[in-house]
């Protein structure tokens, strides 16, 4: 089993700003619809339910801020004592299985934050960098209690489109469609391969306290490092937010494991912010275990990474080769 200590838990904020935002609870649920609208293509908008976002999104908005204020309000948030908050999350968020959970998570967050942006003057931004970290923590633990109580469909979002940086560097990078076909090429061989999504933990914080250079210096310091972590036959793909994804072929759940903790040791070795080492959370999807399809797979890694982070836990998956009910496993 892997020993690796989770990341830092953002502790409770109990600032002015979370109780002015919890008084503006219809401005926060306006623009977590308008969020949700934006982030589904059009013929999927009619999946969500415009009617009921309207009429308790308010409410949830209000838990979700409580959450962010206290410790137990969190857990109540997340294990759905008294009103099911995760299944309201689920509902409101429409139909798309896991990654429309994730998605809709990221966009309830940066609508708080733009609502708190309003409430903020230029020298409190330790203040929003505090709220961001926070609210990750909260926004994964919603989106994690609504995928544990099975309020997914089973239908997945397509990836979302990356850089494709080959671990030889003496290799051009390759634009976003040779990643998808690197994948799909992968799929069409019908080989074992395992699938990693590594996220760096914070990487919006980073952004807010270090300013965009220095946290994309960091952000190339640390893919430098995952690159250094992985074997030749490994490919290597970059989102511009802190995300990687790693196509490792013929490798099984044990060989997946080792190599989420080399890659996970690489991150915290690599870099660090104001003194503290960089952290990544990392999900796993076997192939053919977790799925036969590029959507089915990178869904499967992204609400395991979304687990990971939710429990603390730096890995999410089995490493070893028993096959497991479908759903993370978490590694502590």
């Amino acid at each position: 089993m892997l020993a690796r200590s989770g990341p830092r838990r953002p502790r409770p904020l109990a600032d002015p700003v979370v109780a002015a935002l919890a008084a503006r609870t219809d401005d926060v649920a306006r623009r977590w619809l308008v969020a949700l609208v934006e982030g589904r293509p059009l013929e999927d908008a009619a999946a969500l339910p415009l009617g009921e976002i309207a009429a308790a999104g308010p409410a949830l908005c209000e838990a979700v801020l409580d959450a962010v204020a206290s410790d137990p309000a969190l857990a109540a948030l997340a294990e759905g004592a008294g009103e099911d908050h995760a299944a309201l999350f689920a509902r409101l968020a429409g139909a798309g299985g896991g990654p429309a959970l994730v998605g809709a998570a990221e966009a309830l967050r940066r609508a708080v934050l733009q609502s708190a942006e309003d409430e903020l003057s230029r020298s409190e931004s330790h203040v929003l960098a505090d709220l961001s970290d926070r609210l990750a923590h909260v926004c994964a633990h919603l989106a994690a209690a609504a995928m544990g109580a099975g309020a997914t469909d089973g239908k997945v979002a397509s990836p979302r489109p990356v850089d494709l940086v080959p671990t030889q560097p003496e290799e051009p990078p390759a634009s976003a469609p040779l990643w998808l076909a690197a994948l799909e090429r992968r799929l069409a061989d019908g080989g074992r391969f395992a699938l990693l999504l590594v996220e760096l933990d914070g990487a919006e914080r980073l952004r807010l306290a270090e300013g965009e250079e220095a946290a994309r210096e960091l952000f190339a310091r640390t893919g430098r490092a995952v690159r250094g972590a992985l074997r030749r036959v490994d490919l290597l793909a970059h989102e511009d937010d802190g995300r990687m994804w790693v196509i490792a072929p013929d490798a099984a759940r044990a060989g997946a494991g080792a190599l989420a903790d080399r890659v996970a040791t690489a991150v915290e070795s690599a870099a660090s912010a104001r003194g503290v080492p960089l952290t990544a959370s990392i999900g796993i999807a076997l192939f053919p275990d977790d799925g036969r399809d590029a959507a089915a797979l990178t869904g499967h890694a992204e609400e395991a990474t979304l687990a990971a982070r939710a429990a603390g836990v730096r890995v999410a998956g089995e490493p070893d080769d028993r096959p497991f009910a479908s759903g993370p496993r978490l590694v502590h």
